[in-house]
């Protein structure tokens, strides 16, 4: 039953008690939420660390694709130039080599009208005998020209 006033022995219960909870508070309590909050620190700053790394990442992955996209737009340029300058090259090389073709046929067109006109010299000069040869043949007789 309850008494009043409380015994002896009950005060010593309420001291023993918050002596208990005194000593259990120091020595496992405050080290325990020490432990937790240097977790949850570490926890809370390793996930920002992550995070930021992740969003780095990100900006170099767009950072990489971008200049990657530059280079194949310079190298499609380089090759659109190369190919220009190729073209280019080829028309010049084209057009020497008719030019020298146009020559060459002027050239021997002119040897062979050259030719033309000395056989056609030579012929006029054979000519003349040949007709009085071929006269005499047929008449039988001497030809005067």
């Amino acid at each position: 039953m309850l008494e009043l006033p409380p015994k002896l022995g009950f005060y010593v219960w309420i001291v023993v008690f918050f002596v208990f909870a005194t000593i259990l508070k120091s020595l496992i309590l405050e080290p325990t939420q020490r432990l937790l909050a240097e977790r949850a620190r570490r926890t809370t700053g390793t996930l920002a660390d992550a995070e930021q790394a992740r969003e780095d990442a990100a900006e170099m992955d767009a950072e990489f694709e971008k200049r990657l996209a530059e280079a194949r737009r310079a190298g499609s340029t380089a090759g659109d130039q190369v190919r220009r300058d190729a073209e280019a090259a080829e028309h010049r090389i084209l057009e020497a080599a008719r030019q020298d073709a146009g020559r060459l046929v002027e050239e021997v067109r002119g040897r062979i009208q050259a030719e033309t006109e000395q056989a056609r010299v030579a012929l006029r000069e054979e000519a003349a005998p040949l007709a009085q040869m071929a006269a005499e043949k047929v008449l039988g007789r001497a030809v005067r020209a």
